[in-house]
């Protein structure tokens, strides 16, 4: 069984969009698809309609961080994805 501290990161990715809006909602809709946990979602839209959009996921070994990269860069709405680190995911254990 897997210890709480392997539990307890996320893989944050970076994901630069031509258009925000269609790049978020593919986004969410493969980190659900995928069954994955989303554990943040930033959007840092730019006056083009474009946007830089920071997201982590909940780390499981079942999941490699490239392949998932590969997976989301699929779509067309998006220039570039990549792996820009991991983060400790916030649990009730560590929030009190």
């Amino acid at each position: 069984m897997p210890s709480a501290a392997s539990r307890a990161s996320s893989v944050v990715f970076r994901a630069i969009a031509t258009d925000s809006l269609a790049a978020a909602s593919q986004l969410l809709a493969d980190v659900q698809r995928f069954g994955l946990q989303m554990v943040e979602f930033r959007m840092m839209v730019d006056v083009e309609g474009g946007a830089a959009i920071d997201f982590g996921v909940a780390a499981r070994p079942d999941h490699d961080p490239t392949v998932l990269c590969s997976r989301f860069a699929r779509h067309p709405a998006l220039r570039s994805v990549e792996v820009v680190g991991r983060s400790p995911v916030r649990t009730e254990a560590t929030a009190s």
